[in-house]
């Protein structure tokens, strides 16, 4: 697993300094950027000091083709918010091997997204096999904050319930340990309530597409042409697919442990519950002064 995790922080690594050097002058060639060799590395590491200071020359020939097309050079970054990213990355590879798969994959994804959004667009990465896990990233991370809000609010309604009944704690991991059986509850009511509010809402999305179907068959037998149309089809069985996994999730005796089998992304769900809790919790100063002596 080590492996793959130290591939992913190479990828994005090498991109982002491809990238750099796109846009500024910079003395790492292809071979360099790649390279694991100490005395690149040692390099690497003074550049990215000179980053900090924004200490560099735009290229000459990013300025050149600029001025060749008759538009100005738009550089969406600066060199220092590249340096920090990098640095991110570096201490997420010195941690690689004691993280859990779930939260380094967390960390990883907060670099990578930060890394898109620095660019402007997915397009600007330059490793196509990179761009391709970055897109299926911020797919999954949108479908993922959706819940993260109204979740995020139930560990601190129970922090909060628990602290009036029973004071603050010395230390954060006494606290989030203290309710972690109310809020593995509270979430499976979350987990429930959603998976059904889904299943009526899918639900209607196929009757109405069904709906639209049989318009769409009749007008076309009228026109001569006897299939229903391929992409109303497709929508239809995928709609179809996803009531089928969300009542079998349903139907299971602990569902909250069958949804993330199906795909759907749950935050602070599935092993080291625990321990993604107080990962946020640390960067919450106002909750942590209000649980903690």
């Amino acid at each position: 697993m080590s492996d793959k995790k130290l591939s992913d922080l190479g990828l994005l690594e090498q991109d982002i300094w491809f990238n750099f050097c796109y846009y500024y002058e910079c003395d790492l060639d292809d071979v360099s950027i790649v390279s694991e060799n100490q005395t690149y590395i040692d390099k690497k590491e003074k550049i990215i000091k000179r980053m900090q200071q924004n200490d560099f020359s735009v290229n000459e020939e990013r300025i050149s083709f600029a001025e060749m097309m008759g538009s100005d050079l738009n550089i969406p970054f600066k060199p220092s918010q590249l340096a920090e990213l990098l640095t991110q990355l570096n201490t997420l590879r010195v941690k690689v091997n004691n993280l859990p798969a779930k939260i380094f994959h967390r960390q990883y994804s907060d670099i990578l997204i930060a890394y898109v959004q620095m660019l402007g667009g997915l397009e600007f990465i330059q490793n196509r096999t990179l761009a391709k896990s970055a897109k299926a990233i911020i797919a999954v991370k949108a479908r993922y904050d959706k819940h993260l809000y109204p979740r995020r609010e139930i560990i601190y309604r129970i922090l909060r319930e628990q602290v009036a009944r029973h004071g603050k704690w010395k230390t954060l991991n006494q606290a989030v340990n203290f309710v972690l059986d109310d809020l593995v509850k509270a979430f499976e009511v979350y987990d429930i309530e959603w998976l059904q509010s889904e299943l009526v809402l899918k639900q209607k999305m196929l009757s109405e597409l069904e709906q639209e179907s049989k318009q769409l068959y009749a007008k076309a037998q009228s026109d001569g042409v006897r299939r229903k149309p391929a992409s109303i089809v497709k929508k239809i069985e995928k709609l179809q697919l996803e009531l089928n996994n969300l009542n079998q999730i349903l139907k299971a005796k602990y569902p909250s442990k069958e949804i993330e089998k199906f795909g759907y992304k749950m935050p602070y769900s599935g092993g080291y519950i625990a321990e993604t809790i107080i990962h946020e919790l640390r960067t919450q100063p106002m909750i942590l002064s209000e649980i903690i002596l």
